[in-house]
């Protein structure tokens, strides 16, 4: 009896994640049995959202190198099924899958956050094409326009695709190490707290800050105005404009 069209994807689905059996596919044995042809679906299955992984986590993959990353891989796939054609967006809650296997966590303490901090490094550039800027943005060179009884409704907008990060583990300085390959001085267990940042360009980087820049760049973020910030964190805005994480400024009516 042939399946529905609807049925037959779901149970095709299910049989890729080990769910169901290549027989329940309408899938035919003749050398082969049809849960074996079904393996090779699987085995390519498997591969190809690996290697989806494998180019969003490469920070762990050079942690806890291809053999491990490989297995983290397969588990995270099978847990977490793919439910749309496009892989744009797979990936979310690798940290999960490292955090259940405990020769992983007592090894590399670090590599859960650090798939963390690399999946907000995926999410900075989502974003990046998908946040409109409101309409009455202005540029910053026109902050002197604003008469003072106005200054207090001054709201900063980030620029598209940057995303405050903090960590218990200095995972900017991994990555600018592992980027340069030179580790000399790196402490990982260092709290870490900065921006990852992707413009419109296509440029990704990430910035680490000091905590009172960072603080500043909370507040921005949040959707504060000037007058809802603590004025001793202003002396920082400078910085993040230098760094090219503030893309203009509105007035809150």
């Amino acid at each position: 009896m042939t399946l529905a069209l609807a049925k037959l994807q779901q149970t095709f689905s299910a049989a890729l994640h080990y769910q169901a059996k290549g027989e329940e596919c309408n899938i035919e044995s003749d050398l082969f049995t049809a849960d074996e042809r079904m393996q090779i679906y699987r085995n390519n299955f498997i591969m190809s959202l690996s290697e989806v992984l494998e180019a969003t986590y490469p920070m762990v993959c050079a942690l806890v190198g291809d053999e491990c990353f490989t297995q983290l891989a397969r588990q995270h796939v099978l847990r977490y099924p793919l439910e749309e054609g496009d892989v744009t967006y797979y990936g979310e809650h690798f940290c999960d899958t490292i955090e259940r296997f405990p020769a992983v966590v007592d090894a590399a303490p670090y590599a859960s956050e650090v798939a963390r901090f690399e999946w907000h490094i995926d999410l900075a550039q989502q974003l990046q094409g998908s946040i409109r800027q409101p309409e009455d943005l202005w540029p910053l060179a026109r902050l002197s326009e604003v008469p003072p009884e106005e200054q207090p409704m001054i709201h900063f907008h980030l620029a598209p695709g940057v995303i405050p990060f903090h960590s218990q583990y200095a995972v900017f300085s991994l990555r600018q190490a592992i980027e340069q390959q030179s580790f000399d001085g790196l402490e990982l267990n260092e709290t870490e707290q900065g921006a990852i940042c992707c413009i419109n360009d296509g440029r990704l980087w990430t910035q680490s800050l000091d905590s009172d820049a960072f603080s500043l760049l909370q507040y921005i973020h949040s959707g504060c105005t000037l007058g809802e910030i603590p004025p001793e964190q202003l002396p920082h805005l400078n910085f993040l404009v230098e760094s090219e994480l503030v893309a203009g400024f509105s007035l809150a009516r």
